[in-house]
């Protein structure tokens, strides 16, 4: 049996990213609903790979139906403890050696990895080079995702040092619409970013002001599809098109109003509303 390999994932393909839906939804379902949307490939949450490797049927199964949908398992999220000074936490190495067994079996493409880190900032570069090493030789793209409040590398502005300071070539970063706009909301932080280097997008949409204080409450159950808030997305898209972005398209809206509905509305109305959004984007 054949996986799809992700690394062939480009610009014209589309991502479902794991926390689009509740994680009551099973792997198989997503993949379903995610092809029938007309997405290349979904997103995978450690959390999700855990429940997985109690019951290897599931796992089995996951495989049968990426390979029968000719679907990608793109992504795998997501690893923290790696900026600790001198090594890596051991609840990271823990987590890094799913990630590799992920990858070995499906083929994936990329990493997500967020704050915090502790030490200095070229503690923390010399902690994401490191890590970078070792998911090099898995094939892997690490992406660095900036999440503000929850996290002190909360900004574009702070990932980007890290990366730069690394210098790894399969070190980047992951751009969230969601996080740019509730850490600066300053589209002109995208082009700080090198050329090249967005390793992943997650599209997302929202109202400018928090609904919910807790931020981990209002990122996960707020979000709406692009193009239905009040975020800036035309100018992020601009933006990013500019620095020769090569990755996927990410869909990541967690949304307790579509983790309501059926899996397969879910996933169509994500898609529809991205398609019309880039329709949008590219007649103005």
């Amino acid at each position: 049996m054949t996986i799809k390999d992700a690394k062939e994932l480009g610009p014209e393909d589309f991502v479902w990213d794991y926390f689009c839906r509740s994680p009551e939804d099973s792997m198989t379902a997503r993949v379903k609903a995610a092809s029938a949307a007309g997405f290349s490939g979904i997103g995978m949450h450690l959390g999700a790979w855990m429940k997985l490797t109690e019951n290897p049927d599931l796992i089995d199964e996951l495989e049968h139906t990426l390979n029968q949908y000719n679907m990608a398992l793109a992504n795998i999220e997501t690893l923290r403890g790696w900026a600790t000074p001198a090594s890596p936490s051991e609840k990271c190495l823990m987590q890094e050696d799913m990630v590799w067994e992920i990858t070995k079996r499906f083929q994936c493409r990329y990493v997500q990895v967020i704050g915090n880190y502790t030490g200095t900032i070229e503690e923390a570069a010399k902690g994401f080079g490191s890590l970078c090493d070792r998911a090099s030789e898995y094939g892997l793209l690490v992406g660095l995702e900036p999440v503000p409040e929850m996290t002190n590398i909360d900004n574009l502005n702070v990932g980007v040092e890290i990366i730069e300071r690394a210098d790894r070539e399969n070190g980047g970063i992951c751009f969230d619409s969601w996080h740019l706009t509730r850490s600066t909301n300053q589209v002109s932080d995208i082009a700080k970013i090198p050329s090249g280097k967005i390793f992943a997008t997650q599209w997302n949409d929202g109202p400018l002001n928090k609904t919910f204080d807790d931020y981990y409450t209002d990122t996960l159950s707020t979000r709406v599809p692009p193009g239905q808030g009040e975020f800036q997305l035309a100018s992020m898209m601009e933006a990013i098109q500019e620095l020769d972005c090569q990755a996927p398209i990410g869909l990541e809206v967690p949304s307790t109003d579509l983790w309501a509905v059926p899996i397969e509305e879910a996933a169509e109305v994500a898609m529809s509303a991205m398609r019309e959004l880039l329709s949008k984007s590219k007649t103005t």
